[in-house]
C-alpha cells in the first residue's frame, strides 16, 4: 500500500519526488504503455523515416542544383525554384503529419495514465487502440493550439523585420549580428515563459471540462507560480532524455551527414558516390531510430503528468487556506 502511495498523482511533491515518482511509474509499467501504443507509434515512425529521408536527401538534392546553377548562371530558373518550394511543401506537409501520430500516439499513454489518476492503476490492455476518440481529438488539438500559442511571438518578431525592412531596405542584412542576437534572446524568452503551457495541455487533456483557451486563461498564471517547480523538472527530465535520445538518433544522424558531404562534394566535382540503397536504408534508419525515441520522450510526458498532480494538489490546498479565516469568522 505505501509503495502504491508513493506513485498517487493528487499529492504536493518537490522537484526530485516529481522526476523519481515519474521515473518508477513508467518504468514499471512500460509493457502495459508499450502494448497500449506500439501500433500508433510505429504509424509515428513512419512518418518520420519519411520525413527525415526528404530532409537527407532531397534537401542537399535541391540545395546543391541550385548552387551549381547559381555558379554557372548566376541566376535560378522558374522550375528549380517551383521544385524547392514543392520540397518545402511537402516538408511541412510531413512536419504536420509526424506531429499528428506522435499526439495520437501519446493520447494512447495518456489514456493509461487517465486511468491511473481515476484508479491509482495500470491495468494491461485487452487490445491496442485503448485511446477514445475523444481523448485522442483533445490531444492532437491541444499540441496544435499549444504550437500555435508558441508560433505568435515568433510570427510577430518576423513580422517587425519585414517592417523595418520595408521602411529601410536591407535592414536585416545590414544588422544582421544584431538580429540574430535579438532573435536568440527573444526565443529563449519565449521558452520560458512557455514553460507553463505544458501543465495547461495536460490539464485540459486530462480533465476534459473546458476548452483550450478558458483552461489556459484559468490555469496559467498556476503554472506561472509554480515555474520554478517546472524548470527544475524539465531541466533535468530534457537533460537525460536528450542525451539518451542523441544516442538512439545517432545512426540516423550519421546518414543525414553522409548525404550533405556526398552532394557537398558535387560541387568541387566529385562523384556522388552513394550506393543505390541508400534510399530505403535511410528510410527504415530513420523509421527504427524515431520507434524507440518514442518511448525515451515520453518520460517527460509522464513527468509531466505528476507535475500537473503536484501543482493541481497545491493550488487545492492554497485556495483551502485562503478560504479558512473567512469562514472561522462566520462562525
Amino acid at each position: 500500500m505505501e509503495k502504491q502511495d508513493d506513485l498517487t498523482l493528487m499529492k504536493p511533491r518537490s522537484y526530485r519526488r516529481v522526476l523519481a515518482a515519474g521515473f518508477r511509474l513508467y518504468t514499471e509499467n512500460f509493457r502495459r504503455f508499450f502494448k497500449a501504443s506500439w501500433q500508433m507509434v510505429l504509424l509515428y515512425a513512419v512518418s518520420c523515416g519519411a520525413l527525415g529521408t526528404l530532409s537527407a536527401i532531397k534537401i542537399p538534392e535541391m540545395t546543391t542544383m541550385m548552387m551549381q546553377q547559381m555558379m554557372f548562371t548566376q541566376t535560378l530558373s522558374w522550375e528549380l525554384i517551383q521544385q524547392y518550394l514543392l520540397t518545402a511543401v511537402e516538408l511541412l506537409a510531413l512536419t504536420l503529419l509526424a506531429i499528428a501520430t506522435m499526439s495520437l500516439a501519446s493520447a494512447t499513454l495518456l489514456n493509461k495514465l487517465s486511468e491511473h489518476k481515476e484508479t491509482g492503476s495500470i491495468s494491461t490492455p485487452a487490445h491496442w487502440l485503448t485511446a477514445t476518440p475523444r481523448l485522442m481529438g483533445r490531444t492532437m488539438k491541444g499540441v496544435f493550439l499549444t504550437l500555435l500559442v508558441l508560433f505568435i511571438p515568433m510570427a510577430f518578431f518576423f513580422a517587425l523585420l519585414a517592417l523595418a525592412d520595408y521602411l529601410s531596405p536591407q535592414f536585416t542584412i545590414r544588422h544582421i549580428t544584431t538580429v540574430l542576437i535579438t532573435f536568440g534572446i527573444s526565443t529563449l524568452i519565449v521558452a520560458l515563459l512557455a514553460l507553463p503551457l505544458t501543465t495547461v495541455l495536460m490539464k485540459y487533456i486530462m480533465e476534459a471540462t473546458s476548452g483550450y483557451w478558458r483552461t489556459l486563461g484559468q490555469c496559467y498564471g498556476r503554472g506561472l507560480r509554480h515555474w520554478g517547480l517546472l524548470f527544475l523538472v524539465y531541466f533535468i527530465s530534457l537533460l537525460m532524455v536528450e542525451l539518451a535520445s542523441l544516442l538512439v538518433m545517432m545512426p540516423a544522424h550519421i546518414l543525414n551527414f553522409a548525404n550533405q558531404q556526398a552532394h557537398t562534394g558535387l560541387l568541387i566535382g566529385d562523384p556522388l558516390g552513394m550506393p543505390s540503397y541508400m534510399l530505403p536504408l535511410t528510410f527504415f534508419t530513420f523509421m527504427f531510430c524515431s520507434w524507440i525515441d518514442f518511448y525515451i520522450l515520453q518520460v517527460t510526458l509522464v513527468h509531466n503528468y505528476y507535475l500537473y498532480g503536484s501543482i493541481e494538489t497545491e493550488e487545492t490546498e492554497r485556495k483551502e487556506l485562503g478560504s479558512l479565516p473567512k469562514n472561522l469568522g462566520e462562525e
